[in-house]
């Protein structure tokens, strides 16, 4: 075993193939196979499970290669002239709307700033779609509301509270949200979303009674219409500047303002976990100077309500 196989392990866990991996570090195909076979044999151990296409690693074969990833660290910190050749990944995230129209193009310029050479491989879903497919291994990672049910396989970490806030267009009149929702038409916000359900859950709650005109399935198209005043609606404000056109403007929904509780949902046996932690990362630079504080006395606390 040498240090140049380990590093081809690893870049295939990083890059999901062991062509992808070939193409990073200058091997091909043929050759990263033949390191791969030959490393099985020295250990007496099957690192990959090759009735899967493209082949994925074992349980034994993800606990060794987070091993030589802590060798290689130990490796690269004795020799600062050594270049790591695996370096970079691919990491396949899933995003809800909001999110990916708000603060993860914002986190995924960070990662490039600071020279992390990630290729990204986007899909934008619902909630519940995205928890599936991370369940599934087919994402790596997913930006989402907090799950209903934790699972055990499944890991989320918060990064943000979101507040929800009424949007109207600026000729609009009245300061309360119940007013101004109940005297002008509603644009929803589609209702088999998370976020749907949560306005929704809220206004029965609070007995709002609005006549829905519409109902759209992107917080862009929702946010197009109130501007050009054919409504009002209720939406996550998604902590970026601008965020709504000069038409509008906004009433906190709720006293405390209704919450949801942003995060990332990750496998708890991800061969990319780290690349997951650094868009984590990221993404709490991106929302520290507004995102609510981890401890709040109860009486101040926002409010978070439980999703269907």
């Amino acid at each position: 075993m040498d240090v140049k196989t380990l590093y081809t392990l690893v870049a295939i866990a990083d890059r999901g193939s062991f062509a992808e991996a070939g193409n990073a570090i200058g091997l091909s195909l043929s050759a990263v196979s033949m390191q791969m076979r030959a490393l099985e044999e020295e250990l007496g151990m099957t690192i990959f499970d090759r009735s899967r296409r493209p082949p994925i690693l074992t349980d034994a074969g993800l606990a060794f290669t987070n091993r030589a990833r802590d060798l290689l660290t130990h490796w690269e910190s004795m020799s600062a002239a050594l270049k790591r050749e695996a370096a970079g990944g691919v990491l396949k995230l899933g995003a809800v709307h909001t999110c990916v129209s708000g603060l993860l193009p914002l986190a995924l310029k960070r990662l490039q700033q600071h020279g992390h050479r990630i290729d990204i491989h986007l899909t934008t879903g619902l909630t519940h779609d995205l928890e599936r497919a991370v369940q599934r291994r087919q994402l790596d990672v997913a930006v989402v509301t907090e799950p209903e049910v934790p699972r055990l396989d499944l890991e989320f970490t918060p990064f943000f509270n979101e507040e929800f806030v009424v949007i109207t267009h600026v000729t609009t009149r009245g300061d309360s949200d119940k007013g101004v929702l109940e005297t002008t038409p509603y644009v929803r916000f589609n209702r088999t979303a998370r976020v749907g359900l949560l306005v929704q859950e809220e206004m029965v709650r609070r007995q709002i009674a609005v006549r829905s005109t519409m109902e759209i399935d992107t917080l862009d198209g929702v946010i197009a219409m109130v501007a050009n005043g054919l409504g009002s609606s209720v939406v996550p404000a998604r902590g970026v500047q601008n965020e709504f056109p000069a038409s509008i403007r906004t009433i906190p929904f709720g006293s405390p303002p209704l919450m949801r509780r942003l995060g990332i949902l990750v496998p708890r046996d991800n061969p990319r976990a780290h690349l997951s932690r650094l868009l984590l990362d990221a993404l709490t630079a991106v929302t520290a100077p507004t995102s609510a504080p981890a401890s709040t006395p109860d009486d101040s606390r926002p409010r978070l309500v439980r999703k269907r």
